[in-house]
């Protein structure tokens, strides 16, 4: 049995889709990206947010404060078809921590590539990424 399962319904017009959760929220894909994130902007966005959670998770773990973080992405794709990800670009904007715990900060982000980020261990192994990890 499948451990992680989601559905989408077609909204009825162009190319959007509406992705439900249990708990009432749900989320809009535009297969176009012209009224809302693209399925692939969904996919950064998943890197992100997988990265993101991991490096709060483990950061906490190690006692380090701060007061936010914002994950900006870039990528770079395949022009011809299939247009996978060949590079992305991340940047960890961590506001409020102390210059003390960049290290421990650079460690929360390594783990998480190295070990945690499902989302970035589903993803093609030739993919080059790079982090760069900013306090603010």
């Amino acid at each position: 049995m499948a451990d992680t399962a989601v559905s989408l319904h077609w909204a009825g017009s162009g190319l959007m889709f509406e992705a439900e959760h249990p708990s009432g929220n749900s989320f809009l894909l535009d297969g176009d990206g012209r009224n809302s994130h693209s399925p692939v902007q969904a996919l950064a966005l998943a890197l992100a947010g997988c990265t993101g959670a991991d490096v709060v998770e483990i950061a906490q773990k190690m006692r380090v404060t701060f007061s936010g973080l914002r994950v900006d992405v870039e990528a770079d794709r395949n022009p011809e078809p299939p247009r996978f990800f060949k590079a992305v670009r991340m940047t960890f904007r961590v506001a409020g921590a102390a210059e003390a715990d960049r290290e421990k900060l650079q460690r929360a982000l390594d783990l998480s590539h190295e070990k945690y980020c499902s989302v970035l261990h589903s993803l093609r192994k030739d993919m080059t990424i790079t982090t760069s990890l900013v306090l603010e």
